[in-house]
């Protein structure tokens, strides 16, 4: 029984030395961390508090944190001697660094390979106007905070050898551009509060690698603005740059979604159009639906023959430009009524099946605009006496909106719209309506005529007292008695 007890009394004691063995390996790897606050957030960061004081020698100081250090007000990259005064070891047995206050004008990172366990660099509050050089391959850095300090470009391959980055925070700087960096695997970006991030650099980013973005409500890029003769550039917030990549990923099947100008309403943020291409695709109906924020739509080198969705589908309502040359489109009635028609910018139907061009659908429409296109050359029209009395014209005055009006065609008869001759097309198409004007003309001359003599025939009764002789000759008549 004794023996039986001392056995179950050992198994209790290794078991709960065990316990005890497997929470010290805890505490020493990962919650003396935790417990001096060395991690806040993402990063290593420390506040002006635990800087040297000024009558300080040393311009570093070791922190509790295990293998952590802050150095304040560097002037110049002295990092192995500062660190060697404040007696931490210089052989790259610091993990996490955060160094305030620097007012170096480049950062070279030549000069951190030999920090080669750090895993937490942070630099703040500096002058740092660029960053040099490139970090010794698979370094451990996982989070690099370099914010505050008016960065404005990295060197191309500066971050591409930090495998393990997670965290990077470029806030408050003034770059333009993300910095290229590993290839594979997530990263979490900060890059609110840079004035000058243009959102073309921000997609191609997305493109280049998966990024997720922190402090994202207060993340913006500017987007040049291009409509006309206006240029300028706008503030848009991150959130939609993303919502782009999403749709670019998620775009129509064989189309393509690319930004493709600003939309900017008064009191409104401004939004991103987007240009939806799906040309080339042998389609022989338009796509549906399309995106919401859809400005342009190319569907040209189709089998497209109607433009209905125009008129019926929502999504086809905030469309300014079309193209939809090389296609099979007979007709431009569908889009009589559209709001497309109202706002259009560019019309392209170049090489379609149209056979008659409505002019009335066109014609207030480009008169409270010069700048609208309509590009309809290369179809062929069938021409008759309207054609070459008022379409003719209507083209020639319509230059400016129709640069390509040389290049229509009439397909019963070899010739250009613009070269029509109304008085030869228009003469097998006479009739009596003709003739009207000449007889009406006649009958105004008789009747003046006959008012003439009538007159002068009064005249002479009264001043020589005899009938002229038409009446003389006539009969007397029973009622000439009576007035007699």
């Amino acid at each position: 029984m004794n023996r039986k007890k001392m056995s179950r009394v050992a198994i209790i004691v290794i078991c709960f030395v065990t316990i005890q063995l497997s929470w010290c390996r805890l505490d020493d790897d990962t919650l003396s961390s935790l417990r001096t606050n060395c991690v806040i957030g993402h990063c290593f960061h420390r506040g002006v508090e635990d800087c040297p004081s000024p009558e300080n020698k040393c311009r570093c100081q070791k922190l509790q944190c295990k293998n952590a250090a802050v150095c304040c007000n560097l002037n110049k990259f002295q990092l192995k001697e500062e660190l060697a005064c404040a007696n931490i070891s210089g052989s790259g047995h610091v993990e996490a660094l955060h160094i305030r206050n620097a007012s170096l004008t480049t950062l070279n990172l030549e000069d951190w390979r030999k920090l080669k366990y750090l895993r937490y660099m942070t630099i703040t509050d500096g002058q740092i106007n660029s960053v040099t050089g490139e970090f010794a391959k698979h370094t451990s850095v996982s989070c690099l905070n370099l914010s505050s300090n008016g960065i404005i470009n990295f060197e191309n391959r500066s971050l591409v050898n930090l495998y393990n980055l997670s965290f990077l925070d470029l806030s408050h700087n003034n770059l333009s551009d993300v910095p290229r960096f590993k290839k594979d695997g997530n990263v979490t970006v900060d890059i609110s509060a840079n004035s000058h991030m243009l959102c073309p650099n921000l997609f191609n980013a997305l493109q280049r690698t998966e990024l997720h973005f922190s402090n994202i409500n207060n993340s913006f890029c500017i987007f040049t603005k291009t409509f006309q003769w206006f240029n300028s550039t706008e503030s848009v917030p991150l959130i939609q740059v993303i919502e782009i990549d999403k749709l670019r990923k998620d775009c129509l099947p064989n189309c393509t979604c690319e930004p493709k100008r600003l939309d900017i309403v008064s009191g409104k943020q401004a939004t991103i159009k987007v240009e939806v291409n799906c040309s080339g695709q042998n389609w022989i109906s338009l796509p549906r639906p399309l995106p919401a924020n859809t400005f342009a739509l190319n569907v040209s080198n189709n089998n497209i023959t109607g433009l209905e969705l125009f008129s019926s589908d929502p999504s086809y309502q905030n469309i300014r430009e079309l193209y939809a040359d090389n296609n099979e489109i007979t007709s431009i009635l569908p889009l009589e009524g559209s709001q497309f028609l109202s706002n259009f910018v560019v019309l392209s139907l170049r090489n379609n099946k149209l056979k008659s061009l409505p002019t009335y659908i066109f014609s207030n429409i480009l008169d409270r605009n010069n700048f609208r296109s309509l590009r309809i050359g290369l179809n062929r029209l069938q021409c008759d006496c309207n054609a070459a009395k008022v379409l003719k014209v209507w083209l020639l005055t319509k230059q400016k909106n129709i640069q390509d009006y040389d290049e229509i065609y009439c397909d019963n008869m070899d010739m250009k719209v613009i070269d029509l001759n109304p008085s030869k097309l228009c003469q097998s198409q006479q009739d009596w309506t003709d003739y009207i004007y000449y007889i009406i003309t006649a009958e105004v001359v008789l009747f003046a005529g006959l008012i003439a003599k009538v007159v002068y025939d009064y005249y002479v009764f009264k001043t020589s007292g005899y009938l002229p002789w038409p009446a003389s000759k006539m009969p007397k008549l029973p009622c000439d008695w009576l007035c007699e």
